[in-house]
């Protein structure tokens, strides 16, 4: 099909003679006020009636972003017939935030985000690329979705994520059918990326159009990116950059934005949380909480990954200043020996039993977590049962450990002594069965308390949800002898306890479902 005809582009609005074009087309114009440009030509590919491609000729002199004089080519999702998009998320609790903002600009902009990749105009994967094992599982989803757009019914494959910071053009030379790249910073052009367009990364401070996923009673909110502590194991520096904090302002009125939409939990996360104003001057992670716990509404909060070093009597006072606020601390001690936490860059940290101490003072009745790491270079089977003897005194009531993964272009990769892969797996067992013995005697300690449990919803097992004391996706849960509506809150007296879960019944709360 080809046409002649005129835009006339006003701010907030596009049209030209006989043909609607939807909010996309007005992406292109962003920065108009009043400019003129002729429509080239006008073409839709056979047996596809949701894309047109539009080619422009703008005559007059150049005082409209990303519209240079000539002919420029985009494209176009006619507004009767919504671009579908396929979304795939990996990684961790931040990329799910940055996954969510994506899907939130892309809604804005008329699309339709369905499930099925097959089914979809174009697929959008947000990738991790932390640890070997994350950036294998990304390129292998990639290949995976190329291979569904090859078969031709998908217009376009967008990577975006750690994947696009680390490996870059790369990418597109390892999976040709890779059509365009978006970094975490570039988040907000996710549009332009699927439509074809140029991306420019946004400056923009207020907080992000941001589409909740499944479950929607509870929310991640992201308060900064990047890292600064360089440990010596770590690709974030150089994959996200320095740690950088989102405005105060920003975050607060997020916040707010997720309770007035039913968000009942509110979990705050960053690669590191307790840094969050160091850069900007003036402001802090105990601020924060302070002005968070201003918006109205009943909501919990709780914050995640604390570095030892940020963990103050200030920032245990404001978590203990409200009720709505978790008694739950996240901090990653990754070892007890001096000589490895100087390997691993994390030598100016506070010796773990104190900060231990100093939380369980301070915050009475705290679930604490933390990671530890076995496997780094160096380690001896003497600095091993120290971390074991650690495990035992300390009683913490949730704990992850992974092994030392070698990771190219890090400081640790080029460290002598190694550890065998399989010494550091062993280990890494032999920690878990003591913490699984640990946890099984706190947990039967609470049988018989009365705790609110959020209720997430029914698996294979039944009904289930969490209590303050547990964190999503990362923790035990309370198994419910019977249904509830997701994103209720339930009173529960525990019953029984096993390894890592409770069972509770339920004695009062919202909405209680009978069973079917």
């Amino acid at each position: 099909m080809k046409e002649r005809s005129t835009f006339n582009v006003q701010r907030g609005k596009a049209a030209c003679e006989g043909l609607y074009c939807g909010k996309s087309a007005f992406d292109l114009f962003s920065s108009a006020r009043d400019c003129r440009v002729t429509l080239v030509s006008l073409d839709v590919p056979r047996n596809d009636s949701k894309i047109i491609k539009v080619r422009i000729n703008r005559m007059d002199e150049p005082k409209v972003k990303n519209l240079e004089p000539g002919t420029q080519e985009t494209m176009v999702p006619l507004p009767h017939k919504k671009m579908k998009i396929a979304v795939v998320s990996l990684g961790c609790s931040k990329n799910l935030v940055d996954t969510e903002v994506m899907l939130g600009h892309l809604a804005d902009s008329g699309c339709e985000v369905i499930d099925d990749p097959e089914s979809a105009d174009c697929i959008l994967i947000n990738t991790c690329s932390f640890l070997t094992e994350a950036v294998s599982e990304s390129l292998d989803r990639i290949v995976e979705l190329a291979a569904i757009k090859g078969k031709g019914s998908v217009k376009r494959l967008v990577v975006a994520g750690c994947m696009v910071s680390r490996y870059g053009q790369e990418l597109k030379g390892e999976v040709p059918e890779i059509d365009a790249l978006v970094s975490p910073s570039s988040l907000e052009q996710v549009m332009s990326a699927v439509m074809g367009r140029d991306i420019v990364p946004s400056t923009d401070e207020t907080f992000p159009t941001r589409l909740i996923s499944f479950p929607p009673h509870r929310a991640y909110l992201k308060i900064g990116d990047g890292c600064s502590n360089h440990c010596t194991y770590c690709m974030i520096p150089r994959i996200r950059g320095e740690f950088v904090s989102r405005p105060l302002p920003s975050i607060v009125d997020e916040a707010r934005w997720l309770v007035q939409r039913g968000v009942k939990e509110i979990t705050l996360v960053a690669q590191d949380t307790g840094r969050y104003g160091m850069d900007r001057g003036g402001e802090d992670l105990p601020e924060l909480i302070r002005s968070i716990l201003e918006v109205r509404g009943d909501f919990w909060l709780r914050g995640m990954y604390i570095h030892p070093s940020r963990v103050s009597g200030r920032l245990l006072e404001a978590l203990s200043s409200d009720e709505r606020v978790c008694r739950y601390m996240d901090v990653p001690f990754q070892h007890v020996s001096p000589s490895l936490l100087g390997r691993m860059g994390r030598g100016a940290a506070p010796e773990p039993r104190r900060v231990l101490e100093m939380v369980r003072k301070q915050l009475p009745g705290v679930f604490f977590r933390t990671t530890l790491m076995t496997g780094f270079p160096g380690e001896t089977e003497d600095d091993f049962q120290a971390l074991l003897s650690f495990v035992r005194e300390a009683e913490i009531n949730h704990l992850g450990v992974f092994a030392y993964s070698r990771e190219k272009g890090t400081p640790a990769a080029g460290l002598m002594a190694q550890v065998d892969p399989g010494t550091a797996r062993e280990r890494l067992e032999l920690l878990m069965e003591e913490q699984s013995r640990i946890s099984r005697v706190l947990l039967k300690d609470m049988i018989g308390l009365e705790l609110e449990v959020l209720v997430e919803g029914e698996d294979d097992e039944g009904a289930f949800g969490r209590h303050r004391g547990q964190a999503p996706e990362v923790d035990g849960v309370v198994r419910l002898n019977r249904r509830c509506s997701p994103g209720d809150r339930v009173m529960v007296r525990i019953m029984e306890s096993g390894d890592y879960d409770l069972e509770g019944e339920i004695i009062s709360g919202e909405n209680p479902r009978s069973e079917r």
